[in-house]
């Protein structure tokens, strides 16, 4: 009964979302250009650069025998914590995926590998939507701290397999590695200009009084973040779209969780799991970003 009734919500959502396209495809053709244009603007610079250079020093490098991430949370994996945090989302599962942990040990890494990219708080979060320096440190201290919170929480007391990751980079692997690069970037820029597209098509079934408002553009954050964050940002005072922006950054949204649910599936890391550890990292960038906010700003 259950996997009929959402077998049949996923048939309704497929064939309305098909039969408005077919009733404004230029409109939405564009839309999804113009989403592929705030990718190639504001992601993509911020996210390819990274990912290509710190998966060339991880496998160029040997692996240390003293580890943060080993004292921190149990697990030697220092090079996926430093991709998830140099390069952001989807990054850090792309590394999470390319290790050998098994699916225990690669669950609990998901939990702290998984935030957005300074770059792209800074860069785009920041200089487009926040123009507030305070505001901007604020929302990257919440980031790190919920994210080394939330690392805790799951690894708690709990023992995990160590893996080999020592993975150092034959000459004829350079070309593959640039071209998974590229494949990686690509992906993300269609679920961007995708999703876009799609938050576009749901405005559109709502009156401007209520789309013009910072709880409807919170719900579209919810389903890709870059764009609800803007909208809140534009609408809000600032201190309102700090905390929020915090939670958006930390949740990710559907976007990003189908962007990391592609990777995190191929080491059986299911739906349920990555949902429940970035409700809780939400929670904790919210009361973090909340306190920082009412002290400092």
């Amino acid at each position: 009964m259950h996997k009929q009734l959402i077998n049949g919500l996923t048939t309704i959502a497929f064939a309305t979302i098909l039969l408005v396209f077919i009733l404004q495809p230029q409109n939405y053709m564009q839309c999804f250009f113009e989403g592929l244009t705030i990718w190639a603007h504001n992601i993509l610079p911020a996210l390819f650069p990274f990912a290509l250079l710190t998966t060339l020093y991880a496998k160029f490098t040997s692996t240390s025998k003293k580890s943060l991430t080993k004292s921190l949370f149990g697990i030697s994996c220092d090079r996926e914590l430093l991709t998830s945090i140099l390069c952001g989302y989807p990054l850090g599962a792309k590394a999470i995926a390319e290790s050998n942990a098994d699916k225990v040990t690669a669950t609990a890494m998901a939990s702290f590998c998984s935030t957005p990219s300074p770059i792209f708080v800074i860069a785009t979060i920041g200089a487009n939507a926040l123009n507030d320096v305070t505001a901007t440190i604020i929302v990257l201290l919440s980031q790190l701290i919920a994210l080394l919170l939330n690392g805790k929480i799951f690894t708690y007391k709990k023992y995990f397999t160590q893996f080999e990751t020592d993975r150092k980079l034959a000459t004829n692997e350079f070309g593959t590695t640039l071209t998974n690069s590229v494949l990686s970037v690509l992906c993300v820029g269609g679920l961007v200009a995708l999703f876009f597209m799609l938050t576009q098509m749901f405005q559109g079934f709502f009156p401007s009084h209520i789309v013009n408002t910072p709880y409807f553009h919170f719900i579209i954050g919810l389903l890709e973040m870059t764009n609800g964050i803007l909208g809140i940002c534009a609408l809000c005072d600032i201190a309102t779209a700090t905390v929020l922006t915090s939670t958006l950054l930390s949740f990710g949204g559907l976007c990003v969780f189908l962007q990391c649910y592609a990777f995190l599936s191929q080491r059986g890391i299911s739906f349920k799991d990555i949902l429940k550890m970035k409700i809780a990292q939400s929670s904790f960038a919210t009361l973090i970003s909340f306190i920082l906010v009412k002290i400092f700003m």
